[in-house]
């Protein structure tokens, strides 16, 4: 009889004690959750290559944040165009990839618009090539990818489909659609396709920085196989009028990548001749 009130008892804890860690690890991860979105560290664009917003432009600006996604985004992109031709950054990103977060990298990138040029080498977490070059109409439209360490010695610079299975398998986008101008073209892409169905919800989330030089704008859309995720977090510059950041979630309201760009200097004079292999540590045999 004794026994029995010991095995009950015990298993009491047992459940008690696992009902608390369930509810801890769930208590974690929420916060995690919360933490990671809308939570990103970003910064404003140092430098003097642009003005500084003047209260009137600032208030089109949050206008255009507050009312019209896609009016704001092809303000963007035409200032885009017509003030930037190269820039070289610090690229941070975090994906999830078949289901896992990897960890953090940080990658040191060399970019020239015309023709579409990037040169990528990774400082921080690479994954199997730590070297990346790729220029539009060149090298049969492949890319350049210099492995890592002991085999990046042995086979030395290989040739890639930049949207291929090697690639993918480490990045949830091609380099094909890395870049300031790309990004964009692809979030008014969704915009003008959700707004066509009369689709989503865009909101203005304030100011990231203290100083008033980082928008954050919010895209929640429904489930349909032709929209990349639910949530989309990205946040623009308002002098340089580009998106500094970016972070997404899915249906089921897991994070599935964050973007940040650091250290951004534009038109420094890159020139096609930054773009060879031989400027960036690369050889082909």
């Amino acid at each position: 009889m004794l026994l029995k009130r010991v095995v009950r008892l015990t298993n009491t804890r047992i459940r008690l004690v696992v009902g608390l860690l369930l509810a801890a690890m769930f208590c974690v991860q929420c916060t995690q959750t919360d933490a990671f979105r809308g939570g990103m560290e970003v910064s404003a664009i140092a430098g003097t290559s642009a003005e500084q917003t003047s209260p009137d432009r600032l208030k089109e600006l949050e206008r255009l944040a507050k009312t019209d996604h896609i009016g704001l985004l092809r303000m963007a992109l035409d200032n885009y165009r017509n003030s930037y031709q190269d820039y070289t950054c610090t690229f941070t990103k975090h994906e999830r990839i078949n289901g896992q977060f990897g960890k953090e990298q940080e990658i040191e990138v060399k970019f020239l618009d015309q023709p579409f040029s990037v040169a990528m080498r990774w400082t921080k977490n690479a994954p199997v090539g730590d070297r990346v070059l790729y220029v539009e109409g060149k090298h049969n439209g492949q890319m350049l990818v210099q492995p890592k360490g002991f085999l990046g010695a042995l086979v030395g610079t290989v040739k890639r489909a930049p949207d291929g299975p090697d690639a993918m398998a480490n990045t949830r986008k091609p380099v094909t659609l890395f870049g300031f101008k790309r990004l964009m073209e692809s979030l008014l892409e969704v915009y003008e396709l959700a707004s066509s169905r009369g689709e989503g919800e865009f909101t203005f989330e304030g100011y990231r920085t203290k100083a008033r030089k980082v928008m954050m704008l919010k895209r929640v859309l429904p489930p349909k196989k032709d929209y990349p995720a639910k949530t989309t977090i990205w946040y623009l510059d308002v002098d340089h009028l580009v998106p500094v950041g970016l972070e997404a979630a899915d249906w089921d309201d897991q994070d599935t990548c964050r973007y940040s760009y650091n250290n951004v200097k534009f038109n420094v004079g890159l020139t096609e001749d930054d773009f060879i292999p031989k400027a960036n540590g690369m050889k082909l045999k």
